[in-house]
């Protein structure tokens, strides 16, 4: 079983390693990493689970604010700043990137450059947050 246990930790940091190397996790995870310990082995899957449930909010919020007929874009761009800071704070960087191309958007009062930035949002949290519950997953099993 230890050697399980191993086998398991060595995955999980190729896995965080592969995930920092094409942006979608920023070096900021291993600080958050860095505040786990044993009294709180559970930390950052703890923060990843907040940051998840949130971020599906802000995701909601965006798609209901964009689907008017006249978008109030300085809603967008409060929101769009918001979720940008929150990805950031939890290591997401490509998420963090495409919320930036949404401020920019919004600022520029641009629907369609706000819907497209969206999509991109969208797509890259997806992405971010598939790997951040297999992150969650392992570390869960490693925790037993």
């Amino acid at each position: 079983m230890a050697a399980k246990g191993k086998d398991l930790s060595q995955q999980l940091e190729e896995l965080i390693s592969s995930l920092q190397e094409q942006g979608i996790l920023t070096d900021h995870f291993d600080d958050l990493k860095g505040l786990q310990d044993e009294n709180n082995p559970r930390l950052v899957d703890e923060i990843f689970t907040i940051f998840l449930r949130v971020a599906e909010d802000y995701r909601a919020e965006l798609t209901r604010n964009l689907s008017e007929p006249d978008v109030n874009y300085s809603e967008v761009h409060k929101l769009a700043v918001w979720f940008k800071g929150s990805t950031t704070s939890n290591a997401c960087g490509r998420v963090a990137l495409a919320c930036q191309e949404l401020i920019d958007a919004s600022e520029a009062q641009n629907k369609e450059g706000c819907l497209v930035a969206l999509d991109n949002v969208n797509r890259e949290y997806l992405v971010a947050k598939e790997n951040l519950n297999r992150i969650v997953g392992v570390t869960v099993i490693l925790n037993l």
